[in-house]
């Protein structure tokens, strides 16, 4: 199952690098590109493929701070389920000593009140 699901992607990254390179070829036209003080001209595929790879650093740094925020919230979920499986523990531990406990029951009160 899995090794149907890598068999795929790899498949659809083939197609996208063909389409890419298709894209590339058609496209070598120079286009004049400002910069704030500058201007260039510059084949158009360069830039599409110069903001797809922003676009694709931007998502994965945000990927990469949203993994730290998890890995950062299941570390501190872990330390709470092992705090309160503890506390679980203790609490199962008194109730169990408390059955075993005999109480005493009061002698006769009649000789202590008066």
């Amino acid at each position: 199952m899995k090794e149907n699901k890598i068999q795929w992607q790899v498949i659809v990254g083939i197609i996208i690098a063909l389409i890419i390179a298709i894209f590339a070829v058609i496209n070598v036209d120079p286009v004049e590109v400002n910069f704030l003080f500058v201007q260039a001209d510059w084949p158009l595929i360069l830039i599409v493929l110069g903001s797809v790879l922003c676009g694709c650093l931007i998502i994965f740094f945000l990927n990469i701070a949203k993994s730290r925020n998890m890995k950062k919230k299941l570390k501190q979920l872990t330390t709470e389920k092992s705090e309160l499986e503890r506390q679980l523990a203790a609490a199962k531990a008194m109730k169990t000593h408390s059955s075993k406990v005999e109480t005493r029951q009061p002698e006769n009160t009649e000789n202590v009140t008066k």
